[in-house]
């Protein structure tokens, strides 16, 4: 059975699965608390560092909206939340993938059409015209996209220290995620929940770093 024909049928696709609603995976449902606590925590930082930035600043009502949407995907299986839950961090992944290169390139340009490549590669997997073997391909063109540039910049503004941790904790997070259904005969509720808790991390450390690097260009 495909992963189309799966939410159709209002299955799961990951690991841990249950009966009723928002009771088929109370664990992953449940670990998005933590992108929550990162959302404010993001909030907080962008409002006590007085960024004025617009793209910065709407960074954590993306967060909010990741939690949310990954709270109805996994409490209501089916195509309509699959898409509420993929879609803000999508927008996370291209709205700070365009701030960075921004940052990186002064040729407007080159920008955009880095840009709409990087736009043009990711959505056919996004939408699942592609086969994205259950997220992991446009997740990991998004860590290799997005090390390469944020590499460039950190280097420009000396900021390597501050990305070490993003690049660091979205691996493990991607591995966590990919091995979910793998590793269910010996770990019945599966790993995803884990990609839950260190991606809250990540998208702090992500902002930070976002945030740092605004605070030197003013």
């Amino acid at each position: 059975m495909d992963v189309l024909e799966t939410l159709r049928q209002g299955l799961s696709v990951y690991c841990e699965s249950g009966i009723g609603l928002f009771s088929t995976q109370p664990v992953n449902t449940i670990s998005n608390i933590a992108i929550f606590i990162s959302a404010y925590s993001v909030y907080q930082l962008i409002k006590i560092r007085h960024i004025k930035n617009q793209i910065i600043r709407v960074l954590p009502l993306l967060v909010v909206l990741i939690g949310v949407g990954s709270i109805l995907w996994h409490g209501i299986p089916n195509l309509l939340t699959s898409f509420a839950d993929t879609l803000p961090i999508s927008v996370l992944a291209i709205v700070s993938f365009f701030f960075l290169l921004n940052k990186l390139l002064t040729n407007k340009g080159l920008v955009l059409g880095i840009f709409l490549l990087f736009i043009l590669i990711e959505v056919p997997f996004i939408l699942g015209i592609l086969p994205s073997f259950n997220g992991f391909i446009p997740y990991l063109l998004v860590f290799i996209f997005g090390t390469f540039v944020s590499v460039g910049v950190a280097r420009m503004y000396n900021l390597l220290a501050q990305l070490v941790p993003v690049v660091i904790i979205f691996a493990i997070a991607l591995l966590f995620r990919t091995i979910d259904t793998t590793i269910c005969p010996t770990f019945p509720i599966g790993t995803h929940f884990i990609w839950h808790i260190l991606n809250a991390f990540a998208f702090y450390w992500l902002i930070r770093f976002l945030v740092e690097i605004e605070k030197i260009r003013e």
